[in-house]
């Protein structure tokens, strides 16, 4: 399972941005919390490479960063991606991976009462690795 080793992953991008007070959460944020990182597996189809089994799995994972400033968002989700982009034959976390795409890129803005403002940037991430690597 490499969830565990994603959110680890993404607590060393937060701190190395300087993003305190960031939460990481699977699925959602606590309800108590309006700023943070969000991840999670929406896919994890099996590479069919036609006559041989294989391990390996192209799992598509999203992760979201919910801020009330657009400049940080923006700043720790281009950090994410430029982070896990360069992965080829490397590791997110301790869990080795093969390579990660990039996929799609969706923003959102949403008025709270108080006149603040939540900021969402959703990134796609295809990681290939095998699943039975730890």
């Amino acid at each position: 399972m490499i969830e565990p080793d994603i959110e680890k992953d993404l607590e060393r991008i937060i701190e190395m941005t300087g993003s305190r007070g960031m939460v990481i959460s699977p699925l959602r944020l606590p309800a108590r919390h309006l700023e943070g990182v969000i991840y999670q597996r929406i896919s994890d189809p099996k590479i069919f490479t036609g006559l041989a089994k294989t391990k390996l799995v192209q799992a598509r994972f999203q992760v979201t960063v919910q801020s009330e400033d657009y400049p940080t968002a923006l700043a720790l989700s281009d950090a994410i991606r430029d982070e896990w982009e360069s992965i080829e034959q490397g590791y997110i976390g301790d869990y080795p991976v093969q390579a990660v795409v990039r996929g799609n890129f969706l923003q959102s803005m949403e008025e709270q009462t108080g006149g603040r403002t939540i900021w969402r940037l959703t990134r796609d991430f295809i990681l290939i690795y095998a699943e039975d690597a730890k």
